[in-house]
């Protein structure tokens, strides 16, 4: 496979790929429960997740593969708490994640459009992006292109302007709401600094990939960080207490009219949301794929059509997302946001668990990065099982604080069933002797 992409290439598409939905969905709601401390929380929440992304890229580098989310925790550590992190996942999304964008993007519309009604808009979006994927990846990369481009405009419409209007006075108090508020916005923050990991689809394209691959991501997290710090500065500077119940549209508003408004207001929000949904269809049905492969999922779930889309998979998650979106409605936004950040952690924790594997396996430490080798290396993968595992703690726990335990059992009761399968499903790939996870062998990996 040809290595055509090179460091700066990685650093557009980690960077492109960070900066999405998460911004403009995420922020009011870490506002409500830090204030003006989100600021300070935005800064908790890049730490922990800069150590997390570089085992990923570590893994990456060393490992190519696609549906190395899943395969390296299966694998190199355990395969059914690497599916127990992946069945969470999968939770994350469905009643998280895909809810979540289109609950939010229909909420900016209304910003707009104020007669619009959000659950039936929100139900057209996740059917719309539906349509786009299933018409196959190539038609929705172009939409993806096309989008990200306008979503930079937008970014830079909102924040050079509105630099020279904040106001210093509301900067005042960032621990007025308690250092535990801020604990737990920079635990749902982390979520905005999700969405670089997906490289590690791409290892086997990447040139020098043990330096370029770890290097990118401080890169690109540190230009992500810098660019969230930007606008929070803007929109608490200048906004404020116009997030608590309102969105970034309502602080644009202040210093934005005519046709740089609308700019910002289509560029910005509604086709960053847009960018995420759409890539979240187009992502999210590859591990997928990988485990039909694999044989945990029935194989005739991972089914294409003339188009190469799964469109099995595609319709299950548009299904699912729906029925979750129809049933909590419009006042699910913030649950909808925890249940997307604890899935997008949970997926991870696993594979921080893997990366111990790069130092114990003797032909795994010969191709890793230099890093790998040195003593002090085994601090990294500490430092990321800690941070993953204490920022999922810190999740469920608000949920079941802010929301009902009820909702914290839900999830449990999820997690169960998914091991129930599990372990049923491995003793049949066992009776037909097609049982790869109790095989040491690293060709697994080889695509």
């Amino acid at each position: 496979m040809k290595k055509s992409l090179r460091f700066w290439d990685l650093v557009a598409l980690e960077v492109g790929m960070t900066i999405g939905a998460g911004i403009f969905v995420y922020m009011p709601i870490a506002y409500k429960s830090a204030g003006i401390g989100t600021i300070v929380a935005f800064i908790f929440a890049f730490l922990p997740m800069a150590i997390i992304m570089i085992n990923v890229m570590l893994l990456g580098s060393t490992l190519p593969t696609t549906g190395g989310t899943f395969k390296y925790g299966a694998f190199l550590f355990s395969p059914k708490v690497a599916f127990l992190g992946l069945w969470a996942y999968l939770f994350g999304a469905f009643v998280g994640l895909f809810p979540l964008n289109a609950l939010a993007l229909a909420s900016y519309m209304k910003g707009i459009w104020n007669g619009i009604s959000v659950v039936p808009v929100a139900l057209i979006i996740l059917t719309f992006f539906f349509v786009v994927n299933l018409l196959g990846l190539k038609t929705a990369s172009r939409v993806e292109m096309i989008s990200v481009a306008l979503l930079f405009i937008a970014i830079a419409i909102y924040t050079v302007p509105g630099i020279g209007r904040i106001e210093a006075s509301n900067f005042e108090g960032v621990f007025a709401k308690g250092i535990g508020s801020i604990i737990y916005a920079s635990a749902l923050l982390t979520f905005t600094f999700a969405g670089s990991n997906a490289v590690i689809e791409l290892g086997g394209e990447v040139e020098n990939a043990k330096k370029n691959l770890p290097l990118s991501v401080i890169f690109s997290l540190t230009v992500v960080l810098t660019c969230y710090l930007l606008m929070a500065a803007v929109s608490f500077g200048i906004g404020g207490k116009l997030l608590e119940g309102g969105t970034l549209n309502d602080v644009a508003s202040n210093y934005l009219s005519g046709f740089l408004f609308y700019v910002f207001a289509f560029g910005g929000p509604i086709l960053a949301i847009a960018t995420t949904i759409n890539a979240t269809y187009m992502w999210g049905t590859r591990s997928l794929l990988a485990l039909c492969k694999l044989r945990v999922f029935p194989s005739k779930l991972g089914l294409v059509n003339k188009r190469g889309t799964p469109w099995v998979l595609l319709t299950i998650i548009w299904l699912l997302s729906s029925i979750m979106l129809i049933s909590v409605g419009e006042s699910g936004l913030n649950l909808f946001a925890a249940f997307a950040s604890i899935g997008g952690i949970a997926v991870i924790i696993p594979t921080m668990f893997a990366v111990f594997k790069l130092k114990k396996n003797e032909t795994l430490r010969k191709t890793a990065p230099a890093i790998v080798k040195k003593k002090w290396f085994i601090f990294i993968p500490i430092l990321g099982v800690v941070f993953s595992i204490v920022i999922m703690l810190i999740l469920l726990y608000q949920v079941g604080v802010d929301f009902s335990t009820s909702f914290f059992l839900f999830f449990i009761v999820w997690e169960v069933i998914g091991m129930i399968y599990f372990i049923f499903r491995l003793r049949y790939l066992d009776r037909m002797e097609k049982n790869v996870f109790s095989e040491n062998d690293l060709s697994v990996f080889d695509d």
